[in-house]
């Protein structure tokens, strides 16, 4: 599938070295600034491009996006997926759980790139 369909991405600013993270989910970290998102942390969208530190960061936060696995156990189409410690997806796996997105594709190893729809809801498993 791999199509990305940017409904709305708003521009913020790397509140870090974002370079190496496209794909990955991020957070608000200050007033108009944004990070990784950490362990189930609530998201505010998938970053789009490759910014350092200062640079602007453009963060789909509508529609669909590619986003980086992490879970090497498999993500199935339709799964409910949050941040890993590190901005990748992972399934919902706990009650309560932030969801950021929802697998388009599925994902058979780590570090593979999904099609995902951004979406933004606490999860009930």
């Amino acid at each position: 599938m791999s199509q990305q369909v940017g409904v709305l991405d708003i521009t913020f600013t790397a509140a870090a070295d974002l370079s190496a993270k496209q794909y990955y989910f991020v957070k608000m970290s200050a007033v108009d600034n944004v990070n990784l998102a950490g362990a189930n942390e609530a998201s505010v969208g998938i970053l789009q491009n490759k910014p350092k530190s200062g640079e602007a960061a453009v963060v789909r936060v509508v529609g669909t996006s590619k986003l980086i696995s992490h879970d090497a156990a498999g993500i199935a189409v339709m799964d409910m997926l949050t941040s890993d410690a590190n901005g990748k997806g992972e399934e919902v796996d706990a009650d309560k759980e932030y969801c950021g997105a929802i697998a388009l594709e599925a994902s058979a190893a780590d570090d593979d790139i999904i099609e995902v729809l951004v979406t933004h809801f606490t999860a009930t498993i």
